[in-house]
């Protein structure tokens, strides 16, 4: 089956996009963990960070879906840089996302509502940072804000904040700066100890940089480290905040190895908005 796709990049953070707005059952079909795992290896394949569906539906409040899909073939829950380059990506393909006040999207974590700003900004309502451990997805009993943590294969305890943004993270902050091993080897042991985070973790390490700036970067679960990752960003902005570092009602700066994002988290907890840009690199055939 031969398949037309584009690559689109969200500060970095890359993804194959494909147009199902048809919800064509042959493409679900064909897009099976193995073939979508080969798709995002690099060098071997595409190369991406992850696989997008647009899929479009009749819903007023809703009318578009992403179907969402981590390097290794795996489903997840929602990406806000996706999210962003999906909106470019519809507007693209001629949807008329750039002239509707506010677009729902249907994802794994609900419907989230995103708008252009302006020409290139796109804002998205991410999910509200929460640090139930139902919603972080940790096996505890009680939120774990500078939670002490015992890793196999890691000599030294970790301390961090699990962060529930329909997806799971678990931030830890710094003096000083992470060095590229310590976030591979240290994000990807947390990231699969399942006794403490039975479906995985995306992993943050983060480093407060002034007043409304932070740098981060973050070990995605079943990608690895990532230039970018909006759920991330706003992960982080939220651990920074409960953990005093942080105020509400402050565009924070997020500065990732990919670029820049915003975040910018209500005085009253009631929004999340991420802010950044999202451009399309190429087109191409791919035959599966």
């Amino acid at each position: 089956m031969q398949i037309e796709f584009s690559k689109y990049h969200g500060a970095g953070n890359d993804f194959i996009m494909i147009d199902n707005r048809t919800d064509d059952y042959r493409l679900w079909n064909a897009l099976t963990p193995e073939v979508i795992s080969q798709l995002c290896t690099r060098h071997l394949g595409i190369g991406a960070d992850g696989l997008i569906l647009a899929i479009k539906h009749d819903d007023q409040s809703a009318p578009y879906t992403m179907g969402y899909f981590n390097a290794d073939g795996s489903r997840a829950e929602m990406c806000g840089n996706g999210l962003r380059c999906l909106m470019k990506f519809l507007a693209d393909l001629g949807e008329p996302v750039r002239q509707m006040e506010q677009v729902g999207i249907v994802t794994g974590a609900g419907i989230v509502a995103s708008r252009f700003a302006d020409e290139s900004t796109i804002q998205v309502a991410m999910p509200v940072p929460s640090f139930n451990p139902k919603d972080a997805k940790i096996n505890l009993s009680e939120e774990a804000i500078q939670y002490e943590a015992l890793i196999p294969g890691i000599v030294e305890p970790v301390t961090g904040t699990a962060v529930g943004v329909g997806n799971p993270h678990f931030v830890l902050y710094s003096r000083e700066m992470w060095e590229g091993f310590e976030v591979h080897e240290i994000g990807q042991r947390i990231s699969i100890h399942e006794e403490l985070f039975p479906e995985g973790v995306n992993v943050g390490f983060a480093r407060k940089e002034g007043p409304s700036v932070i740098a981060l970067v973050v070990y995605e679960r079943g990608v690895g480290p990532t230039l970018a990752c909006g759920s991330g960003a706003i992960a982080a902005v939220g651990a920074g905040i409960a953990e005093n570092r942080l105020n509400t009602g402050t565009r924070i700066e997020v500065r990732m190895p990919g670029g820049s994002l915003y975040v910018t988290i209500s005085d009253d907890w009631s929004t999340a908005i991420l802010e950044g840009t999202a451009e399309k690199v190429f087109d191409g055939v791919v035959t599966v």
